[in-house]
């Protein structure tokens, strides 16, 4: 006769209390006394949620492979993207990183405007040490537009003799 072996099941409880008239407190109540499902399923709900986002971070630097890590990631971020399309769909929103319109040559030059003004602003100050009052102002005519409206740009036009100053300085 075959003995059997008795395992001592470990669990995890998790508790957690919230005001009612808070975020968290309306989220639960919602999934707790909802009409359309049972406290059980909402309190499943809620749980397959924080899963979906978390078990990745849960598994990394344990005795899962990377191979097998990546495979539960995968699978987590297509849990979020249904979860993303079902609040998309059921609020009438864009989906992320989706664009009503393309990307104008406008909207690109005030973007490098900003961002090399700020890179400037950075360069300027471990160079010199000292904090630049204002944003560097980027002349409109490092801009060219083609025809096409491909963006070209000579890096020399572009930053001058900022680097070679910054190396000689360094």
């Amino acid at each position: 006769m075959a003995t059997k072996i008795k395992t001592v099941r470990q669990r995890v409880q998790f508790a957690f209390n919230a005001d009612a008239d808070s975020v968290v407190g309306t989220v639960f109540q919602y999934l707790i006394k909802n009409h359309r499902f049972s406290s059980r399923e909402g309190k499943r709900k809620g749980v397959d949620a924080i899963v979906a986002f978390y078990k990745p971070f849960a598994y990394q630097g344990s005795a899962v492979s990377e191979g097998e890590l990546q495979a539960i990631a995968r699978d987590a971020v297509e849990l979020l993207s249904r979860q993303i399309e079902l609040l998309c769909n059921s609020f009438d929103l864009e989906r992320p990183g989706t664009r009503s319109q393309p990307f104008s040559w406008n909207d690109l030059k005030a973007e490098l405007r900003q961002t090399l003004s700020e890179l400037l602003a950075a360069e300027m100050l471990r160079v010199h040490q000292e904090p630049v009052e204002s944003a560097i102002a980027i002349p409109d005519s490092l801009f060219a537009p083609t025809a096409d409206e491909e963006f070209n740009f000579e890096e020399d036009n572009l930053l001058g003799d900022l680097c070679s100053n910054a190396e000689a300085a360094a």
